[in-house]
């Protein structure tokens, strides 16, 4: 939607983080949902809890401490033996604090978030390297979440249960009533101009990859009413993507939001270039 364009300024920094923060604490909130519903009254309230709880503490905890160790493995050896190796240490690093965070019953999500969090101002070598490596695996997983999206959800069984007039009416009430409620009181504090960078985050608050996992959740764990609900979940995205997503560049223009070009990386077409005149 936005082409070669970021948003810049507070707002940018203010979507970013949100965007980050949500997703862990959004599939945690999922799996606790449906740990709990196997019970049914006040117990499934307190499963729901406890196991939310636990999600958060345990991940959070697995996180700083992988976040700071690998920091600190860093420091101690900062030189490997190829420059390869340097985005391949950080991504089995990111597999054992996920698998160590999961396997102690905490949210994996959020304990490789906190870490990179952590690890974010660490120096390091060849960090540029590392950030494009881990850049084009994001990219890679929003094109497979996308592609398993369409290839599980069938147009055929939209009007089955009333899936999209239900979408349709959850999207809108959360477009325009939900968030600006919501987040409109946790921006109060926020230094914000109330004309242009306020409305503008109030209103782009997109859905994407992350609903669809959940809903992969959902079909997975063999509920009743798992398709209708994943039907939802696909017709909430699809108004947030299309609708609200295909607004934000006119609304950032008319609310004077900044945004910055972002140009292709040429380093290392240019450095191919000056070795093989050819190219």
């Amino acid at each position: 939607m936005l082409g070669r364009r970021e948003v810049s300024g507070r707002s940018g920094v203010i979507l970013e983080g949100e965007s980050g923060a949500n997703d862990p604490v959004g599939i945690a909130l999922m799996v606790a949902l449906l740990a709990a519903s196997g019970a049914s009254g006040l117990g499934a309230v307190w499963t729901g809890v406890g196991e939310f709880a636990l999600q958060m503490v345990v991940g959070a905890a697995v996180g700083i401490a992988g976040g700071f160790g690998l920091s600190l493995f860093i420091r101690r050896v900062p030189f490997l033996p190829s420059e390869g190796l340097y985005a391949l240490r950080t991504l089995a690093s990111v597999f054992v604090i996920y698998g160590v965070a999961t396997f102690a019953h905490g949210s994996g999500f959020l304990a490789v978030f906190v870490a990179g969090i952590i690890l974010g101002d660490v120096r390091a070598p060849y960090k540029r390297e590392i950030e494009r490596f881990h850049g084009s695996l994001a990219s890679l997983g929003e094109i497979v979440a996308f592609t398993v999206l369409g290839l599980t959800v069938s147009l055929r069984s939209l009007p089955d249960g009333h899936a999209w007039q239900i979408g349709l009416v959850l999207a809108v009430l959360l477009a325009f009533l939900v968030r600006p409620l919501l987040v409109g009181i946790l921006l109060l504090p926020v230094k914000l101009h109330w004309g242009g960078e306020r409305i503008f985050v109030l209103w782009s608050g997109l859905k994407g990859a992350v609903p669809i996992l959940l809903g992969t959740f959902v079909l997975a764990s063999g509920l009743p009413g798992a398709t209708q609900i994943y039907d939802i979940i696909f017709v909430v995205v699809a108004f947030s993507v299309i609708v609200q997503g295909g607004l934000v560049p006119f609304l950032a223009h008319k609310a004077g939001v900044p945004m910055r070009l972002v140009e292709p990386e040429r380093g290392l077409w240019a450095s191919g270039c000056a070795r093989n005149p050819t190219v």
